[in-house]
């Protein structure tokens, strides 16, 4: 099951946080013991609260960086399901019956064959491209009779080509991933982080704020991870735009 898997994928990023903050912890009291003098304390203090500060940043940064990316890729695939919609009632203006079917199909193969292609293998799919080269194809054959079905035969190659260069973009961000230099630093980040708590007593209330810290890292670290992944995960992208210009099509409004 997806759903079950994604939530699996949550637990790891949260275990692996509290493993790479409490481990370090426990090996640096093994090797140097529990009590430790006022300015190793202190010292300790410090460099934690710079490491946190670096730390923090790098994820608010990276988080930041992919929700970006995310509503971008929303905003495209409203302009790309908006300049289909329009080629069809433009088409309908001009009197081409056939453009007009190419549109629909284009929409139709999005939400049928490129959403299941991209959940599973991160690519868009021929039927989507094939549906956009006839569509190309149609408009470009159109011959215009006069200067307002001239007007409309450009207007929609534009948008074709609009469609094409969106398509193109989704595709790019289908198959993007966080680098791994960020989960690198993260992972290295918490480590040292943990490293630096052996100056405390490993008390239970000692623990509990300890494990705060590292389970809200690992809450982040998963977000990042799985918003870098929007077409298959927890928080997942639907063809919505693409369904709503086909109920646009369907009503004739």
């Amino acid at each position: 099951e997806p759903m079950l898997l994604t939530l699996a994928f949550a637990v790891g990023f949260v275990a692996l946080a509290f493993l790479a903050t409490a481990l370090p912890a426990a090996w640096m009291r093994r090797q140097h013991g529990v009590q430790q003098p006022i300015e190793t304390r202190e010292l300790a203090r410090d460099v934690a609260a710079r490491i946190g500060v670096l730390h923090g940043l790098i994820l608010g940064l990276v988080f930041g960086q992919v929700m970006g990316q995310v509503n971008d890729l929303y905003s495209g695939m409203r302009e790309e399901a908006a300049a289909a919609e329009h080629i069809y009632f433009r088409a309908g203006t001009y009197g081409a019956p056939q453009v007009q079917q190419a549109a629909q199909a284009y929409l139709d193969a999005v939400v049928a064959h490129d959403w299941p292609r991209q959940e599973r293998e991160a690519q868009l799919s021929d039927e989507g491209w094939l549906a956009l080269r006839k569509l190309s194809a149609l408009t470009l054959a159109l011959q215009p009779r006069d200067r307002g079905h001239e007007k409309l035969a450009d207007a929609m190659q534009n948008e074709v080509f609009r469609i094409e260069h969106l398509r193109q973009l989704r595709g790019f961000e289908a198959g993007t991933h966080v680098p791994f230099g960020f989960w690198f630093a993260a992972i290295v980040g918490l480590v040292l982080i943990g490293a630096v708590f052996f100056v405390h007593e490993p008390s239970r209330k000692h623990l509990w704020i300890a494990s705060a810290y590292s389970t809200y890292a690992g809450i982040v670290l998963f977000m990042i991870h799985d918003l870098s992944q929007p077409f298959h995960g927890l928080i997942v992208l639907q063809p919505d735009a693409f369904r709503q210009a086909l109920a646009a099509i369907h009503s004739g409004i």
